[in-house]
């Protein structure tokens, strides 16, 4: 699908030798993706600080372009000591802003894992690209892009589920209010469409007679739900109060172990959350991809070429 133009004027008979001498072409690859990679660190971190659709819509779409060039990276260049250099300067753009906000040995141990990931992305792409005659863009892009994903949501689940690192596992308002602010956009966002239970302004920090009055519920009833679910809750305590309370409450009677079994279960229910949103939009990265590498090569920026007569290689 990707290469039926065999004989198109970008593709034309080449000395096995010859290799890529652009350096100003993969400068200019090495320096999109590490600079899409620290605007994605920036976006994610204000997406941590600042939960708002913006900022997670931001985060989306500076993710999304590092995916894309560091995918075309690992198919234009080469040497492979190069490419991990690359990376290695784009794994620190992507903790960046991150490892700011959040320094830990488990962040570090998570950027070593990110820049693993990495590497076994681009060994894919490389090893496909040497065993394939006829190149086929689509076949190493379903085979490498899932690593590449799999490398940045290892990097945002660790930031999102740091907090509950055994060590210093401990809750805050502020951190309950992070972590519930998504709920909120969607409550808001939901609520014109359940009129017999439509909260006006609904915020967590709303206590539970005010929920009541805008429901029109009895508030002992609010109350001995919240009580089923083994959240105490006084009628003027509001719900971050109630869920900082609880949560305090719960940390305290953990041990050492119980509490390294939370983290895991945060950190995987976090990176599988993440990493299945983005296998939602993979069809719009395989799109994105193809559209690009297509006009990169009809503008001239790489081309096909043969290799020992046979075999289908890409330079710049």
């Amino acid at each position: 699908m990707f290469n039926t133009n065999i004989g198109s004027n970008l593709i034309k008979k080449n000395d096995a030798l010859e290799l890529d001498t652009s350096v100003l072409k993969i400068s200019i690859i090495s320096g999109l993706g590490i600079l899409a990679a620290i605007a994605s660190s920036y976006f994610t971190n204000l997406s941590y600080k600042e939960p708002n659709p913006g900022n997670f819509a931001l985060a989306a779409i500076f993710i999304l372009t590092f995916i894309i060039v560091f995918f075309l990276q690992s198919l234009f260049v080469k040497s492979l000591s190069i490419n991990m250099l690359i990376a290695s300067g784009e794994t620190l753009g992507l903790a960046s802003f991150l490892i700011f906000s959040n320094y830990s040995f488990i962040l570090l141990v998570a950027i070593a894992l990110t820049y693993l990931a990495l590497y076994a992305s681009i060994k894919k792409s490389r090893y496909e690209l040497k065993n394939q005659v006829v190149i086929s863009i689509n076949r190493i892009a379903k085979l490498s892009i899932p690593k590449i994903v799999t490398a940045i949501v290892i990097l945002i689940s660790v930031v999102y589920s740091q907090p509950f690192y055994p060590d210093k596992l401990d809750i805050s308002k502020d951190m309950i209010g992070n972590i519930v602010a998504p709920a909120e956009i969607i409550i808001k966002k939901s609520s014109s469409y359940l009129k017999s239970l439509e909260v006006k302004n609904f915020s967590f920090d709303m206590n539970l007679d005010q929920i009541a009055q805008t429901t029109k519920l009895d508030p002992k009833i609010l109350q001995g739900s919240f009580k089923s679910m083994g959240i105490e809750i006084g009628l003027q305590e509001t719900l971050i109060d109630a869920m900082y309370s609880f949560g305090q409450k719960k940390i305290k009677a953990l041990d050492k172990a119980e509490k390294w079994k939370v983290f895991g279960s945060i950190f995987l229910l976090i990176f599988l959350t993440i990493r299945g949103f983005f296998w939602l939009f993979y069809w719009l990265i395989y799109l994105l991809i193809y559209l690009l590498y297509e006009i990169l090569m009809a503008l001239g920026f790489c081309k096909l070429t043969y290799e020992q007569i046979s075999k289908e290689i890409i330079i710049l």
